[in-house]
């Protein structure tokens, strides 16, 4: 068997160690400067994720993980470790690192979309999410993070223009507030509608969401873009008759819904033709009719 087929039927084993180089994704010794590869790249596929990350998998899983690739590097300043999400789409990868960064701190001498801080720099580029992690937190090592993220994204493939965020009005968006959704978890982040898939995204549609106004008054909308009339009606009467009991309808009609919150705040969501659109914690209560 040759070297490159049996690598590639060492990759398809349960939390594998492949030897450096295995796979082309991750630099070898000295692609960064002072810096070599410590022990075997891990590859984990589908599930074996759950034993890599103890009870944070599922958001990976509900917007579309299929590998994760772990190396881990040293020198004489410390240790690095890259890990590298590939998800089954960008928008997919987007989700993630939207949900992972936080307010975005970008390092002005790397142009990729990205976050650093002294711990780790996460960035996303094309269906890719990848961890840049310095475990001790040493602050000497924060551009020893820059040169690995920018050696690692060199290996991957560019990034394709998203329009995923069109359908939010752009007046009053709160800058670093979009989000994407593709199910429950991502969807609880933002609010407690109901139990399971209550917006009937099915794991395939992405809904997308942002906050709006002044930070005294700020709430949020979240968007989703059906593929036809009838499979948004559908979704908005599993809205209505799967609402959470803390949720009070206060209005039901047949493309308009208003209720109150747990928290007493008011929310209203509306049908229009393939577009449901759901404000979020207004202050105000939205007029009944």
């Amino acid at each position: 068997m040759s070297p490159a087929a049996l690598a590639l039927l060492v990759a398809l084993l349960p939390g594998v160690a492949l030897p450096a180089g295995g796979v082309a994704t991750l630099p070898p010794s000295g692609a960064v400067p002072g810096w070599e590869v410590d022990g075997r790249q891990m590859v984990f596929n589908g599930s074996e994720l759950y034993g890599h990350i103890d009870g944070g998998a599922e958001i990976f899983f509900e917007f579309g993980f299929e590998q994760l690739t772990l190396q881990r590097y040293t020198s004489s300043a410390g240790q690095v470790v890259v890990e590298c999400y590939r998800m089954s789409d960008s928008l997919a990868a987007l989700g993630i690192y939207l949900g992972r960064c936080g307010r975005e701190t970008p390092d002005p001498g790397f142009a990729e979309r990205h976050t650093a801080g002294r711990y780790q720099l996460v960035l996303v580029r094309d269906r890719y999410f990848v961890i840049v992690d310095n475990p001790a937190g040493t602050p000497a090592l924060a551009p020893a993070l820059v040169e690995f993220a920018r050696v690692v994204a060199a290996r991957l493939p560019p990034s394709q223009p998203l329009r995923a965020f069109d359908s939010l009005p752009e007046a009053g968006l709160v800058e670093g507030s979009q989000r994407l959704i593709r199910g429950p978890v991502a969807l609880q982040a933002i609010a407690t509608l109901g139990n399971g898939d209550i917006l009937q995204l099915g794991g395939t549609l992405t809904a997308v969401a942002g906050e709006y106004g002044p930070a005294t008054s700020r709430w949020a909308l979240i968007v989703v873009t059906y593929p036809d009339s009838a499979t948004a009606g559908k979704a908005f009467h599993h809205l209505v008759a799967g609402l959470d009991p803390e949720i009070r309808p206060l209005r039901t009609a047949q493309q308009r819904l208003v209720f109150r919150d747990y928290d007493n705040t008011f929310g209203v969501a509306t049908l229009a033709g393939a577009r449901m659109e759901i404000r979020l914690h207004l202050k105000q209560q939205p007029p009944l009719d």
